[in-house]
């Protein structure tokens, strides 16, 4: 059936990468951080509206020289990175086969030889077996190199910038079980994203994706590591369609973007601007949606908990915290960019973030009891936050976790403030203080190996900075600052120097004290004479 219908499969659109920060060496992470208590108030509500301007802020030039142009192979004009997916799930014995065709344009800078791919599937053995790899014009790549997560792909003609090409690439996925919320293996685990339990299959970081390029670094492809997550994924436009054999009518497919059915056991996604694209399928599944004043449609897929006293009503309140989370951080930081965006109960703990999809752990409806100030609502507004930072601002997560991470837990707060003032105290005594965490706020994920220190550090002690830098340069000068940051970044992979140089000399200034409490390497702009240097 599969290959069938790909026959008519077209030639994509061309395409491009985005350069992104250097592969990352693991850092010594013995030395502890100075741990500061800090002194938390209860705020006013947030302003009803953030459109606030910072001033301006200092340029630098870029070292990589415009390149020559050649002719290209392909057309140069439309998205940078195109994808198309048609895949066959065959339900009972939860496998896939599946044929990708990748549409890249080289906007590297730099002429290249190879495109390499990072494909998280192939962690554990048996999981992911490619079976063919191809130009678009149907010419066989024989001499491909598949270690581990990264596949290498030698091209046959080099590729000059502003060129592109397509490849196809045809293979075999094996679903991983479930045990406890993760999937397990020889190598490690990973939470339940990619896998199935008894009514759920997920498929989360699924694809071989083009990995990001970075000047001077190559191309990245992070490894593997137990705490936190590691991706480092360049935007794209994504169109999938999967088919579902030996399914019950019954089954649910739960995607982003713009969803539809061509026909029975068939769903079509498209998704612009996505780091990938993940999809939640289960015979189980019932929906609620709603609205936002913006207008965009949030779905919540939940399983039905007849134990509950009042089974029904922790789905609404996860969908209706999604929605008002949705509505503020628009505000804040600028539109949410597509018409949906899904929740999904998963089976796995705590929440995990994807482009236009969210999943918030089975046990924070399982265990709510009514109220504001519980778990389900602080992860479903955490992993709504993650539309913003990671989603559409991009960064090298194993390597800067702080820059998705402390900014989804500060959002949390941001939340409380807007509506739920009363509970703010509750907030910081909640989720940070019982902890007393210490760390340094901008460690890697690879300094870590236990998932309780990761989170003291980087979320933790990352909302306590972020708290101090709003008392450094004030309301209007943060938030500002902050969708400036959501701005500039959108639809690309960022780094720490990009978001601290948005200020201007005087307020990076003001927050020297700051960095140097929170951060192992405070002077991130290290060009800026320090205050004490100042007549």
């Amino acid at each position: 059936m599969l290959l069938k219908r790909m026959i008519a499969l077209l030639m994509l659109t061309a395409v491009s990468a985005v350069a992104c920060a250097p592969q990352f060496q693991s850092q010594d992470s013995s030395s502890e951080a100075t741990v500061v208590t800090a002194t938390l108030s209860t705020r006013a509500a947030l302003p009803e509206t953030a459109g606030l301007a910072l001033g301006p802020a200092r340029t630098e030039a870029s070292g990589d020289p415009t390149p020559t142009r050649v002719p290209c192979p392909m057309n140069t004009s439309g998205p940078a990175l195109n994808y198309e997916i048609e895949a066959t799930l065959d339900w009972p014995a939860r496998t896939l086969e599946a044929r990708q065709q990748v549409s890249y344009r080289n906007e590297t800078g730099r002429t290249l030889r190879e495109i390499v791919f990072s494909v998280p599937a192939n962690h554990e053995p048996d999981q992911f077996r490619l079976t063919r790899v191809t130009l678009a014009d149907g010419r066989p790549l024989s001499d491909y190199e598949l270690a581990g997560e990264r596949l290498t792909v030698p091209l046959l003609e080099r590729l000059h910038a502003h060129c592109a090409v397509g490849l196809v690439l045809e293979f075999d996925l094996a679903l991983p079980a479930l045990e406890g919320g993760y999937s397990t293996g020889s190598t490690g685990y990973r939470l339940g994203y990619w896998g199935y339990s008894e009514r759920q299959v997920n498929l989360g970081l699924w694809l071989p994706l083009v990995a990001a390029y970075a000047a001077g670094e190559g191309w990245i492809t992070p490894r593997h590591h137990a705490v936190g997550e590691q991706t480092a994924l360049p935007a794209a436009d994504f169109v999938l369609e999967l088919a579902v054999e030996g399914a019950s009518d019954k089954l649910r497919v739960a995607g982003p973007g713009v969803v539809r059915q061509p026909d029975d056991g068939i769903w079509r996604f498209e998704l612009t601007g996505a780091r990938e694209i993940t999809l939640s399928i289960s015979e189980a599944f019932q929906m609620l949606s709603t609205l936002t004043t913006s207008d965009v449609a949030v779905e919540l897929y939940y399983f039905d908990n007849p134990q509950a006293a009042s089974a029904l009503n922790a789905p609404r309140h996860a969908l209706l915290t999604a929605a008002d989370a949705l509505a503020l951080y628009e505000e804040l930081f600028g539109p949410y960019p597509y018409p949906r965006v899904v929740v999904v109960q998963g089976d796995f703990p705590d929440g995990m973030e994807f482009s236009g999809l969210v999943f918030v752990g089975d046990a924070w409806f399982k265990i709510w009891g009514g109220g504001v100030a519980e778990w389900l609502t602080v992860i479903t507004a955490h992993e709504i936050a993650h539309q913003w930072w990671y989603a559409q601002v991009g960064s090298d997560q194993g390597r800067h976790p702080y820059l998705d991470e402390a900014l989804s837990i500060y959002c949390e707060l941001l939340f409380f403030e807007r509506y739920y003032p009363e509970n703010l105290d509750w907030w910081w005594d909640f989720r940070v203080r019982q902890y007393e965490p210490a760390g340094y706020v901008d460690a890697a994920a690879y300094d870590f190996y236990s998932v309780r220190d990761y989170i003291n550090a980087i979320y933790l002690r990352g909302a306590l900075m972020i708290e101090a830098l709003r008392d450094d340069l004030g309301d209007e000068v943060f938030l500002a600052w902050l969708r400036q940051y959501a701005g500039q970044g959108r639809g690309r992979i960022m780094t720490p120097a990009d978001l601290w140089s948005l200020l201007p000399d005087s307020q990076y200034r003001a927050t020297e004290a700051t960095r140097r409490a929170y951060l192992r390497q405070p002077d991130i702009l290290p060009d800026l004479p320090a205050v004490s240097e100042i007549p």
